[in-house]
């Protein structure tokens, strides 16, 4: 059976070249490819967006350039119709992508196979000798963990990584992968919501503290002034800010998971400060504000940054073991008892403005809801990439 396997990627890839097909050369065009988990055939397209359509059997097609990178809106896009696919019961779809260099660069495998449930496995053999020692980093979908070793037929060094996830491969794997193995296995979120639910110990540990930073400006008071004299008023209120971390923004913390909390005290136990995922601070000021004019109050917060990892422990063994770890969990949270900075801001209101917020009033009205000037008036968030998680090590014991 093995020696079929590869006897069908090498006759695959013989007769794309003899077709007048794209030379499957990845690291010299940069091309994109699509490997068979059930007959280990590859074929490559001339975009990435054509590989993922051919992956799927036509269900996700219109991809651009810019998906082939997680944490981008468009591969957020791609993924979800990848899943939902998936979800819908497909006999086949896309498992995973493999790519050529760090951080989603270069050439790309999409390997096509079934959604990952309990008891399925799937595996390529032998990665094709235009894809041997050249994977770099990775994308996993439908709940499918990864399994990488060095050599062909799945000998030599192995490095796991959790499913619905991404990455680069560490130093013991970077460059090396031959063969590659799909299972179902749990993701990094599944892991965290077991936290204190579903285990017997669940222990954070954060390793690395980040500078502390003024996170985005918000607005956090607004008043009008639509009467004819110039009005001194103190305005603001409680500004509620939350926090975020790198695995899931579904593990909300109202939703009350035990990992969040376990986060907190380990903050604190290692550096001696509080760390909080959502904090609530009352927020006000002093202000002038003329005739015919708005004015609004904006906080920007200070904000923590850390970083660490999880192990947990099952009585009964889950996806195959009792110990599991999880790695590469960074969180950013507003820091508890502290303002930060903030600022007045403020306009003359526009005829239109006037009309819409003032009415008949003659007085000061507050705002309920952001009109077009408050918007203008703060400005765009720039987005921080995440950090990558680099698959190195061990995910259990």
């Amino acid at each position: 059976m093995h020696k079929y396997r590869l006897g069908a990627a090498f006759l695959a890839a013989v007769v794309v070249c003899l077709a007048g097909g794209t030379p499957a050369n990845a690291e010299e065009r940069g091309e994109h490819c699509v490997a068979d988990a059930a007959s280990g055939a590859i074929q490559c397209y001339g975009s990435f967006g054509e590989s993922i359509a051919a992956a799927s059997d036509g269900k996700v097609t219109g991809v651009p350039e810019a998906a082939a990178k997680p944490g981008t809106a468009e591969n957020g896009r791609m993924a979800a119709r990848i899943e939902e696919s998936g979800k819908a019961g497909a006999a086949a779809t896309v498992i995973s992508v493999l790519y050529e260099h760090w951080n989603f660069g270069g050439g790309s495998l999409a390997v096509h196979g079934s959604p990952c449930t309990e008891g399925t496995v799937q595996y390529l053999d032998y990665l094709g000798n235009d894809w041997n020692d050249k994977v770099s980093s990775f994308q996993t979908f439908n709940d499918c963990h990864i399994t990488m070793y060095a050599d062909a037929y799945r000998q030599g060094d192995i490095q796991e990584w959790y499913a619905n996830d991404s990455g680069n491969y560490g130093s013991n794997m970077n460059d090396r992968g031959s063969s590659v193995l799909y299972t179902r296995g749990p993701s990094r979120a599944e892991l965290l919501r077991d936290c204190g639910r579903a285990t017997k110990t669940c222990n954070a540990h954060v390793d690395q503290r980040g500078q502390d930073f003024y996170g985005d400006w918000g607005r956090v008071d607004t008043v009008f002034n639509c009467s004819s004299n110039k009005i001194t008023q103190v305005i603001g209120k409680r500004d509620t800010r939350s926090g975020k971390n790198t695995v899931s923004n579904e593990l909300s913390v109202s939703a009350g998971f035990e990992f969040l909390v376990q986060w907190t005290v380990a903050y604190k136990r290692t550096w001696g400060q509080e760390w909080g995922w959502e904090t609530s601070e009352n927020v006000e000021t002093r202000i002038e504000v003329n005739p015919g004019y708005w004015a609004g109050l904006d906080r920007s917060p200070v904000m923590k940054v850390a970083s660490g990892s999880y192990d947990m422990w099952y009585d009964k063994r889950r996806w195959g073991h009792h110990q599991w770890y999880v790695w590469n969990f960074s969180g950013e949270g507003p820091a508890p008892g502290v303002v930060g900075q903030t600022r007045t801001v403020g306009k003359k209101m526009t005829s239109a403005e006037k009309k819409k917020v003032c009415g008949n009033s003659t007085g000061l009205v507050r705002s309920q809801a952001a009109t077009q000037a408050e918007s203008a008036a703060l400005p765009a968030a720039t987005p921080k990439p995440a950090a990558l998680p680099v698959a190195q090590g061990r995910l259990h014991s």
